[in-house]
């Protein structure tokens, strides 16, 4: 199928990444369609798939590119955090946390059920799927609404997606936590427990793990973090950076040696930083240094991590689509539109109903839900993670790929086709 034989140089092969996913991911963002999905296309036009030019047994399966992605995997989930809207989410405070909170639960049950009930999958990887399509992407909801007439949808909307995110992150470091035999420091207490009651006993155990990381991350650690970030203010732009970076290496230590995801450690100090960033200052040092380290980070992560690591997602989806005989190319398309359906619907009950419950009318409540319906950065990471850690086939790691892209491409183009449906029912005031 594929055109060319594959290289197997990772110079080459980096340049070739760096080249179609940029040149693609660029084209796509110039549509305002989110750069991701065509970073993603430029790895499969390389895939055997159609190129050939890359494949997993050559190129992509070497150590130098493995790691490359790796690290860029820190790299993405730092900037993600670093990019948390803080001042949106305080404008609409209630009104975010409830649009988010009952987003993330209504996607979480839908995705859930149909991949343990209706697919038949593990548990594990029912959980795990249900989490990691519970998040909506605040980059794809920010890029969407830059443009907006409805200032405060979009203020809605970006607090919302911070919510989700943090309830995201507390869900997904509960699951990837999650273990079936009794945690060894209970042992003492319980003795040996199997079945539900192990189950039921370790998640327990688990989400107050998670709880609290969170509450000692960003609550004590977030307050002697920002006072060393001032000490560093005054010592050179790059010196902050270095600080920044290693504290979020080290964050993400943390949080891997307390049994979580070591993305969750590294969102979380992102997450940190930001907040720092945003703090009142009359002498507007730090709002610069804050503005500078963001804008270098971002242009970094956009000109050579995210084409690497995300041409990499690609690669590996192009790859997984030959290697599947034809059963599973019917049954990758059976899952694509099942999931996708369940992916937007869960955003449009759960964030419509969060809507109404303050009082928001139907069509801004629908709009909403509509707006949130978007994945991105977060899922392509944790999707890549979950197939090298066993918790997804390489089917279920196709299907799921394939939506995250779906819900990029699809949801400006729903927003855009509710809106005008809704627009004479629709003005600023009933939102």
């Amino acid at each position: 199928m594929a055109l060319f034989q594959p290289i197997d140089d990772v110079l080459i092969a980096l340049l070739l990444l760096m080249l179609l996913s940029r040149a693609l991911g660029l084209l796509f963002k110039r549509v305002r369609i989110s750069p991701i999905a065509g970073e993603v296309l430029g790895g499969v036009l390389l895939s055997p798939l159609i190129l050939g030019l890359l494949s997993e047994q050559g190129s992509i399966g070497t150590p130098e590119l493995i790691t490359f992605s790796e690290f860029a995997i820190i790299v993405i989930m730092f900037h993600s955090g670093l990019h948390t809207d803080f001042s949106s989410f305080r404008q609409q405070k209630w009104t975010s946390i409830i649009i988010g909170a009952l987003g993330v639960v209504a996607s979480f049950a839908l995705i859930f059920a149909l991949s343990y009930w209706v697919f038949g999958m593990q548990l594990e990887t029912a959980l795990f799927l249900g989490a990691i399509l519970s998040n909506s992407a605040i980059e794809v909801s920010s890029a969407m609404l830059a443009n907006t007439k409805y200032d405060k949808l979009r203020t809605i909307v970006v607090g919302a997606s911070f919510i989700d995110d943090i309830l995201a992150v507390f869900v997904l470091g509960v699951v990837l936590s999650f273990v079936k035999t009794t945690p060894g420091i209970l042992l003492p207490v319980f003795g040996e427990i199997d079945g539900i009651a192990s189950s039921i006993l370790s998640l327990g155990w688990t989400s107050l793990k998670v709880l609290a990381f969170l509450l000692l991350t960003f609550y004590i650690l977030s307050k002697l973090s920002h006072k060393v970030f001032d000490r560093f203010v005054g010592r050179g732009f790059e010196v902050l950076l270095s600080v920044g970076f290693l504290f979020a290496l080290t964050l993400g230590i943390f949080a891997r040696a307390v049994g979580l995801h070591e993305v969750i450690g590294v969102y979380l100090a992102g997450l940190i930083l930001s907040q720092w960033g945003v703090m009142p200052d009359p002498m507007l040092t730090r709002g610069i240094a804050w503005m500078k380290f963001k804008e270098s980070f971002t242009n970094m992560m956009e000109a050579l991590f995210s084409p690497i690591f995300f041409g990499v997602v690609g690669l590996l989806l192009g790859s997984n689509l030959v290697n599947d005989g034809g059963d599973s190319v019917l049954y990758i398309i059976i899952g694509v539109l099942a999931f996708s359906f369940f992916a937007f619907m869960g955003k449009i009950v759960g964030c419509g109903a969060g809507a109404r419950i303050k009082k928001i009318a139907p069509s801004g409540a629908l709009l909403i839900g509509v707006a949130m319906g978007g994945r991105g950065a977060l899922e392509f990471i944790l999707i890549k993670s979950g197939l090298k850690e066993g918790l997804l086939s390489p089917d279920e790691f196709s299907i799921i790929i394939i939506v995250t892209l779906m819900t990029i491409l699809i949801t400006p183009i729903l927003y855009s086709i509710t809106q005008k449906v809704k627009e004479k029912d629709l003005d600023d005031t009933d939102l």
